[in-house]
């Protein structure tokens, strides 16, 4: 005869159990890639916690950056990681110069 617990406990009521928002889960598994319309990490935003193979409406409009989290990101001029690739490096913040500059269409991570 079996002795298998049957009862069901909630998960919420296991102690250090606690739902993340999606910046948190984000940073967690990885980071989250910020993509600003200004020079500046500032005014507009597209925030990727995955790769996107099109920025949809923020296509063309990236000026700068800011990278959270441990993992690296490509960043690619044309929509489907097509077109020249630029690198950017986790934990870090810059602009977007030359032909990067407003010229963004696809992100991916970086294995």
């Amino acid at each position: 005869m079996s002795h298998i617990n049957n009862q069901t406990k909630d998960l919420y009521s296991i102690e250090f159990v606690q739902d993340l928002d999606e910046e948190a889960s984000a940073t967690i598994s990885g980071g989250l890639l910020f993509l600003f319309d200004k020079p500046n990490p500032q005014g507009d935003q597209a925030v990727l916690a995955s790769s996107a193979p099109n920025l949809e409406s923020f296509n063309n409009k990236a000026s700068s950056y800011r990278i959270t989290g441990n993992k690296n990101w490509y960043v690619y001029t044309g929509k489907n990681y097509t077109g020249t690739r630029y690198f950017l490096k986790a934990g870090t913040t810059g602009r977007f110069t030359g032909n990067a500059n407003n010229n963004i269409e696809s992100a991916s991570f970086a294995y």
